[in-house]
């Protein structure tokens, strides 16, 4: 079927007509104008009766400005984990660049691909790859300057990275691809380095720089948090996770709530943001119990406590 363009008004009435109670229409629409109703209606189907076979109707005593609540404070987290993400992301690069230019090389060495492990497989693509494509396609004054004109077909080859500095060229990888670099840093000693620079585990370090960029990434396409499992898990050394469930809260392994442990147990070992877990999400968490079931416990459709989805908590 045709799809019809709804006015916002039109988007409340059709809510209400699924049995959604609406309170204060004129700010539900207002709202709904701010926010697209799909965006939007990723939440609904935890109140929906039977959404996958295509029932959209709602629940009894299922609220509109329950589920606005719910999302309004699932922005403010964005917010807070914004604040200690691009910090850390920051550290991450300066640390890699310092440790790689001491262990490894300074200049031009990491094109080469010097001082990573790679995958003993002939037809997985190097390492280094990654970093080198970000490069190729930069546009900044600084990568141009010490990239020399030499190509291998449409790409520069590595020779045109021979004069540049780990440290310049840090700043021109993708948070992605840094993490790889890190990641396959294990034996040249980068690795132990940065770890002991951070007064973290060199063990975990690598899985839970994947998970930061799995975060940034979620955020910086405004994917939903509340109820994600997720992929990219963070390793914890075991008395880091005991006592973060022990004076906070229970978490899942797959859950958000367990890369905000790893979060902060990096914003605290370096003086970033100590103790950010309690003092900046905690407080969020703790004045919706509804986000900080889905945070900490994701569950799938049908599972959430009734009383949680009512409000009624």
């Amino acid at each position: 079927m045709d799809k019809r363009r709804l006015t916002y008004d039109e988007q409340v009435k059709l809510l209400q007509e699924r049995g959604l109670t609406v309170k204060d229409t004129a700010s539900a629409a207002e709202f709904l104008s701010r926010v697209n109703y799909y965006r939007f209606s990723g939440y609904f189907r935890y109140w929906q009766i039977a959404p996958k076979a295509g029932n959209n109707r709602f629940l009894d005593d299922s609220s509109f400005e329950v589920i606005q609540r719910l999302y309004e404070a699932e922005q403010k987290l964005v917010a807070v984990c914004d604040e200690v993400l691009h910090p850390i992301e920051v550290l991450l690069r300066t640390r890699f660049a310092y440790y790689y230019a001491q262990c490894v090389g300074a200049v031009g060495a990491f094109a080469r691909g010097d001082g990573f492990t790679q995958s003993p497989s002939p037809d997985e693509e190097r390492v280094e790859e990654h970093a080198l494509s970000n490069l190729d396609r930069s546009k900044e004054t600084f990568v141009s300057h010490y990239r020399d004109e030499i190509k291998a077909g449409k790409a520069y080859s590595v020779e045109a990275y021979a004069r540049m500095p780990i440290w310049v060229a840090v700043e021109a990888f993708s948070f992605g691809s840094l993490s790889r670099l890190i990641e396959a840093s294990g034996k040249s000693g980068v690795l132990e380095g940065m770890a002991s620079s951070m007064n973290v585990s060199p063990s975990r370090l690598p899985s839970q720089v994947r998970s930061f960029v799995y975060l940034r990434n979620r955020n910086a396409h405004c994917a939903k948090l509340w109820n994600h499992a997720v992929i990219d898990r963070p390793g914890l050394l075991p008395n880091i996770a005991r006592r973060a469930k022990r004076d906070h809260r229970p978490f899942l392994d797959h859950s958000i709530y367990k890369i905000f442990v790893a979060l902060d147990q990096v914003a605290t070992k370096t003086g970033l943001q100590p103790d950010w877990l309690a003092k900046r999400v905690e407080p969020i968490l703790a004045s919706n119990a509804l986000l900080a079931a889905g945070i900490a416990n994701p569950a799938h459709y049908g599972e959430m406590p009734p009383q949680l989805l009512t409000g009624n908590d």
